[in-house]
């Protein structure tokens, strides 16, 4: 391409851009040492101050700052004037989302690919890392770079430069509009700080703010580039010296660059002097200070800011609730593409819990205008906006089962976004990388149930299992990628052969949001027990609730991480249903082996496992056993049930209960508080009040709850001794 045609498109495109307040997309498609000449070149044409590349590695000079891929999470929050981005030998499809967003209205864009047509045959780092035996790199599916560049063809805004010649040149009309901000007439924080802010949206946050009273709770949400931090910032900032101590959280400190600077800017304005270090401000009779979300005490602070509150696991930051008054806000389409299902899960659960809440949602852009074609075509390419289909209602009986190929899938764009939907507004933490996986990975495949052609159930399902040659690297204890479920069947409970089954395990399940409790997640599950595999199983987040729907379905737990999985706050818990006649004696042994194994963990490993999680574990395990104590541990038992025997001379006895009971053939009826009485205070040792406090009861109620428990053990043992202390230490008639 000649130098004075690319400066030609460099200028018309950047004066387009900054006349709009938009952004306009450049692709160069070429091989990669044509594709670094032809950027040099606009670089010197460039006169834009902050300008990035990122790439696989540093092996090359630009006349900009440079970064590898890697490490894109850093800059979110940042903003820059000029983007580029190597696709050559990485493409993760939450690289684009974690980076487009950086850019302000104005700037430009440039993603440097192979050509086309080789690039639909290439693998890279993405294919690598999503890759599980049994498949090799030649059956990767290429369907995510195809979809990539069908959507580079059909937006504005995106011009193509392929093989050094124009193909496609992206420039387009815009209206532009003035920008205006009405300040209201009655306010209580300064006009001035009014005066910071530059959408109308940003002043609807601040008079909202005002009247933020003592336990009360704001849910900000907005898509990136909507100025939400940086009118988190002046709230801060306004509130510093009438709250003595402000938290601030993020998944991570550089997500909060925003923050501080507008933190710094109104703190200057109300004439406070500071002293500013990395993510703390002190001053006088204040202290704002960033805190990691595990490590925050929130009574600490008289105000509490959670920004990307969706990138946080939602027990953690139900405990933020502490605070004296919390400010949540997340990004609604993000890259992690979880806000729009934060809000509508969280704030259901702000309401149940009764809490003073406000909440709005930020939509007029603040880096750029209104219908920048850069926004669009990142919402569309990774499905940011996918929704659910419109449907009023549905016969369960009417439902049909269907089976897709990827590719077929991604030819129906209304279909996939019906699919995609779904997904996205039943899980918070919905990235970009599980639409490629769907996209590319050999061993993941997709259903769904349909109503009169609408999806009101998604299904992605992952091949695991068929490892002949690699049961022995499984058993002595190498991790292959994929293949969850074999890898904890073969190492937690030693049965090599398990490598030869296959199976699918359900990555995800989601009902459509209208119409959930109603049997159409049962009924998807009747369907895939019907899949020509020996074995099905699923890995998820343990809630009570999903627990008990999976029991519910015949999937059993067979293992639980021994740790939390810091992204959803919850322990990991996977569940299996056999299929294979040969593998359900297995399973039930696994299955016993599990609760075993759980039962001894809750001490130490699992102490701080929810009571009715645990309850639930616990709750369906093959019973076949006998509770055999002797003659002595009986007439202890008695002593502690009816006479002057305690809990801390008895506790060996009562743990040897506790312990058999979820395996007895026969028991004692207890309800499910009795039932979490039994494991929080036998099984995991906690205190009185702490079990006291779970079940909604003080700890005076549970000691002597568990008397109650175990005198229903002693049912026909010993009767004449049991009649005996009731009459000598509780007055009762020996006749009854």
């Amino acid at each position: 391409m000649e130098h004075t045609e690319l400066v030609g498109v460099i200028r018309e495109l950047k004066v387009e851009a900054e006349r709009c307040n938009q952004r306009r997309m450049l692709v160069i498609a070429d091989d990669r040492l044509s594709c670094l000449a032809l950027l040099k070149r606009i670089l010197r044409e460039i006169e834009d101050k902050r300008k990035i590349v990122f790439t696989w590695q540093k092996d090359f000079n630009v006349d900009a700052e440079i970064e590898e891929l890697k490490n894109s999470e850093r800059y979110l929050g940042t903003t820059y004037d000029f983007l580029a981005i190597d696709l050559h030998h990485s493409f993760i499809p939450s690289d684009l989302g974690k980076l487009v967003n950086i850019v302000r209205g104005g700037g430009l864009i440039v993603l440097l690919t192979p050509k086309f047509e080789d690039w639909l045959h290439s693998t890279n780092f993405f294919h690598q890392v999503i890759l599980t035996p049994p498949f090799t790199l030649g059956d990767i599916k290429r369907n995510f770079v195809k979809w990539v560049i069908k959507k580079l063809w059909e937006k504005d805004g995106i011009t193509i430069i392929e093989d050094g010649l124009i193909k496609k040149m992206g420039k387009m009309k815009c209206i532009v509009q003035e920008r205006k901000v009405e300040i209201p007439s009655s306010f209580r924080f300064p006009r001035s700080i009014y005066e910071l802010t530059k959408t109308q949206d940003q002043i609807r946050v601040l008079q909202m703010a005002e009247s933020l009273g003592n336990r009360g709770v704001m849910v900000i949400t907005a898509d990136r580039g909507r100025g939400k931090s940086s009118v988190l910032g002046m709230i801060a900032g306004v509130y510093a010296g009438k709250f003595r101590n402000i938290g601030v959280t993020a998944p991570d400190l550089n997500n909060l660059t925003e923050f501080f600077k507008f933190v710094e800017r109104t703190l200057e304005i109300k004439g406070k002097k500071f002293e500013h270090r990395r993510g703390k401000i002190k001053g006088r009779n204040f202290k704002i200070e960033f805190v990691e979300a595990s490590q925050i005490n929130p009574k600490k602070y008289d105000l509490l800011i959670v920004d990307e509150a969706a990138g946080i696991p939602v027990p953690l930051l139900l405990s933020f609730l502490r605070a004296r008054r919390v400010i949540y806000s997340t990004t609604t389409h993000g890259y992690e593409g979880t806000g729009r299902s934060f809000s509508i899960r969280f704030l259901s659960e702000l309401r149940r819990r009764k809490r003073e809440l406000i909440s709005l949602e930020m939509n007029e852009p603040i880096r750029y205008s209104k219908d920048d074609p850069v926004e669009c075509w990142i919402f569309d390419t990774l499905l940011l906006n996918a929704e659910p289909p419109l449907l009023e209602d549905f016969k369960l009986k009417s439902l049909k089962y269907r089976k897709y190929d990827t590719g077929e899938l991604l030819e129906d764009e209304k279909k996939l976004r019906d699919y995609y939907g779904i997904f996205v507004l039943a899980h918070y933490r919905n990235n970009p990388n599980d639409f490629g996986i769907l996209c590319d990975a050999p061993n993941h495949e997709i259903r769904t149930l349909e109503y009169d052609n609408h999806v009101v159930c998604s299904v992605q399902l992952a091949r695991e299992g068929n490892l002949q040659g690699y049961e022995d690297d499984l058993y002595f204890g190498t991790t292959p990628p994929g293949n969850i479920v074999p890898d904890v069947i073969i190492k937690h409970y030693r049965k090599k052969d398990f490598s030869k089954y296959r199976g699918y395990r359900i990555v995800r399940i989601a009902t459509h949001p209208n119409f959930m409790d109603r049997g159409i997640g049962s009924r998807m599950l009747e369907e895939l027990k019907k899949e020509d595999v020996d074995w099905l199983g699923s890995s998820f987040g343990a809630t009570a609730r999903l627990l008990r729907f999976w029991i519910r379905n015949g999937f059993y737990p067979i293992h639980i991480s021994p740790k939390i999985n810091e992204s959803t706050g919850e322990y990991s818990v996977i569940v299996l249903y056999p299929r294979r006649e040969e593998l359900k004696k297995d399973f039930e042994e696994i299955r016993r082996r599990f609760g075993k194994k759980l039962v001894h963990s809750l001490s130490e490993i699992h102490r701080n496992l929810d009571l009715e999680i645990a309850r639930v574990l616990l709750s369906d395990l093959p019973r076949d056993e006998e509770l055999v104590l002797d003659d002595t541990d009986w007439k202890r038992l008695i002593a502690y049930c009816w006479g002057p025997g305690n809990y801390e001379v008895t506790v060996d006895v009562i743990y040897k209960i506790a312990s058999k009971y979820f395996f007895l053939r026969e028991r004692p009826e207890l309800n499910e508080e009795q039932e979490k009485i039994l494991i929080g205070k036998v099984l995991q040792h906690r205190h009185w009040d702490e079990v006291g406090k779970e079940i909604g009861k003080g700890g005076t109620y549970v000691v002597i709850e568990l008397r109650e428990i175990m005198r229903k053990f002693l049912k026909g043992v010993f009767e004449d001794e049991i009649l005996e202390f009731q009459c000598r230490f509780h007055g009762e008639d020996q006749k009854r």
